[in-house]
């Protein structure tokens, strides 16, 4: 038996289908005394170029061992299956089983948007609580104003504070 390593460019609006496919490929290699040494889920990437109208496909990474006429089963299932993009299976000198690079710097871009992201969020919901107490403050002067100075208009308080708001906010 020879090892080979399966790339799959999965149409991203088909991930659901995703893991009953896999599932049925691991089962063929081992249905035919093969053995799955490494499977890497890979995630939604962008592609180099445009494929079918497609930007972005689900990569998949599937290291095999098994036999040639099990490896012409698996190339044809994935020409009939409408939701694979494209394959590309080469044959390896021994198995791999560690983590691909792929794999790795996928996982860490993801790590670092979720930080970078995380933050944005945390931001964002300070702003918003600044952005609330400013309101509350303009409120409480308003009230204060009109309490104070009955003459005085609303429009004129609302310049003053327009002024105190972007004071603060620098």
């Amino acid at each position: 038996m020879r090892h080979y390593e399966v790339v799959l460019l999965v149409h991203p609006d088909q991930r659901d289908q995703l893991s009953g496919m896999i599932k049925r490929y691991q089962d063929l290699v081992e249905k035919n005394n093969g053995k799955v040494h490494r499977l890497e889920d890979i995630g939604r990437l962008q592609l180099a170029y445009n494929i079918q109208d497609l930007h972005k496909a689900h990569y998949v990474l599937i290291n095999i061992e098994c036999d040639d006429q099990t490896l012409s089963e698996i190339e044809t299932s994935f020409k009939f299956n409408d939701s694979v993009i494209r394959h590309l299976i080469v044959r390896m000198n021994k198995a791999e089983t560690g983590p691909s690079i792929l794999f790795s710097e996928n996982n860490n871009q993801e790590e670092e948007r979720k930080e970078k992201y995380g933050k944005v969020v945390e931001k964002k919901n300070e702003n918003q609580i600044i952005e609330k107490v400013i309101e509350a403050k303009k409120d409480q002067e308003v009230k204060s104003k009109s309490e104070s100075d009955p003459g005085e208009t609303e429009t004129e308080g609302s310049e003053e504070q327009n002024e105190d708001v972007s004071d603060e906010k620098t």
